[in-house]
């Protein structure tokens, strides 16, 4: 079974977000109106434990979806990622694991992402839209779209393991 793997640091804790290829759209689409917790102007606390917590347990129990918590970055957080990898098309990194994963995964047929690039791609692919729009071409309309839609898919799949290590960071899960 072929998985798209989030992975987030915050303070040296970190989580990772395992979703099956096949249900990422949909899972996605479920997620359209998330927001980054550092995006929220007031009580962060309460948008992650009353909004991303309950929507997030919907989620695992709807999709083949996997939320792992690590306090620590450490062995046990590498022999998962290792594991997933087995597995994975495609591995979306934060800036701060991303050297790290491409260390590890060197040899591996799997894609590595960084989340660092995701937002510039997203600008550079709506600026291509845009002018494909503006000439009417539309091959290169529905090319930029598809990309586009996969750009955000990965936006928000690394958005959810954000706000997932921050939950559990800040000890809302219970």
């Amino acid at each position: 079974m072929p998985v798209v793997m989030a992975i987030d640091e915050s303070n040296n804790a970190a989580a990772m977000v395992v979703v099956n290829y096949e249900d990422l759209p949909r899972l996605t689409k479920d997620f359209r109106r998330i927001r980054h917790f550092r995006e929220v102007k007031r009580n962060r606390n309460r948008y992650l434990k009353e909004e991303s917590k309950p929507k997030l347990e919907k989620a695992v129990r709807k999709y083949y979806l996997e939320l792992r918590y690590y306090p620590k970055i450490g062995h046990y957080f590498w022999e998962d990622v290792e594991y997933y990898a087995q597995f994975g098309l495609e591995i979306i990194a934060d800036d701060k694991l991303w050297r790290a994963v491409v260390g590890r995964f060197e040899d591996v047929q799997i894609s590595i992402v960084k989340e660092g690039d995701i937002a510039s791609a997203i600008e550079e692919l709506k600026q291509k839209l845009w002018k494909a729009q503006k000439e009417k071409d539309i091959i290169t309309q529905a090319e930029a779209e598809r990309e586009l839609e996969y750009y955000l898919q990965r936006k928000i799949l690394i958005t959810i393991a954000d706000n997932h290590v921050n939950l559990r960071r800040r000890g809302l899960k219970h």
